[in-house]
């Protein structure tokens, strides 16, 4: 039976050596694209140690890499193969980040301070978050933990969170009817942008941590997101 972490990889993520072929680009370029923060880095790396041996008793070792990387990877980087440097890329991501930012309904919830009690944004801390974001955004972070991978995802998830995280701490000891309705209604907007993360990482997951722990205590197992 095939691994349930190789699994859940090969079926969500595209592999570097395929986005070469697709893409008709070296590998070597797409690692330019990397290093220029035109594409994020993979969101997960595979080593596999590869043992040869024959029927005349000797043996061989090597180790082969793998890194794979969202499927949408590919849509960027027909967007992005071309431009000199990430500086217009950059500017255009924070910009989209802030603009669904300011114009979500729970906005509230994000970032933590933020905005203030009218609901003003504060420039210098909202700029310290979007640097953030864009910081975890090419190192492949957001490839793992949201479905889309990009600026609506990465909103969507971190209010997301925080909403369940509110939801934890006002909680009454037993549900109660209209908790259970808001319940389910946060379990499918976190389903809608957050991804099931690799089984290894569940656990230690936002969704693993709280969603799934959650639903556990009220006992709605059928609500937890399953593996295909």
């Amino acid at each position: 039976m095939k691994d349930l972490n190789l699994k859940y990889i090969s079926e969500n993520y595209i592999e570097l050596e395929e986005i070469s072929r697709t893409m008709r680009l070296s590998v070597d370029k797409l690692h330019q694209l990397i290093d220029a923060k035109l594409i994020p880095e993979p969101s997960y790396t595979i080593n596999s140690e590869i043992t040869i041996s024959s029927s005349l008793n000797d043996g061989y070792k090597t180790t082969i890499i793998r890194k794979y990387f969202p499927k949408n990877i590919l849509k960027l980087i027909e967007q992005n193969a071309e431009k000199a440097n990430a500086d217009e890329f950059k500017t255009e991501f924070k910009e989209n980040l802030l603009s669904h930012l300011k114009n979500h309904d729970h906005k509230m919830f994000a970032y933590g301070n933020v905005f203030d009690v009218n609901q003003k944004i504060d420039s210098n801390k909202a700029e310290e978050a979007l640097e953030e974001e864009w910081d975890y955004y090419c190192k492949g972070v957001y490839g793992i933990c949201t479905i889309d991978n990009n600026e609506n995802a990465i909103i969507e998830k971190e209010i997301a969170v925080k909403r369940i995280l509110d939801f934890i701490e006002n909680k009454s000891p037993l549900l109660t009817p209209e908790e259970k309705i808001k319940l389910e209604e946060l379990n499918a907007e976190f389903n809608n942008t957050a991804s099931s993360f690799a089984p290894y990482q569940r656990e230690s997951s936002s969704r693993g941590k709280y969603l799934d722990k959650l639903l556990k205590e009220f006992s709605l197992d059928e609500l937890i997101k399953k593996y295909d």
